[in-house]
């Protein structure tokens, strides 16, 4: 069971994320009042925001399978 932490998105957000990286679904690159991510979907139904971008979320998750 690999993890990885992923960075907090949007100003006001101090802690990271913690993922199971086997649980992530699918993910897409979003972008709130000029401030670019990426939304990542658990097989759980929950969703995380992290300030990375889609293309290093693809680059961590391949390289976990």
């Amino acid at each position: 069971m690999k993890t990885f932490s992923f960075s907090p998105y949007g100003p006001g957000y101090n802690s990271s994320t913690v993922v199971v990286l086997e649980r992530i679904t699918h993910f897409e690159s979003i972008s709130f009042n000029g401030i670019r991510g990426t939304e990542i979907h658990l097989d759980t139904g929950v969703t995380i925001r992290t300030s990375m971008n889609s293309c290093d979320v693809q680059k961590i998750v391949e390289g976990n399978r």
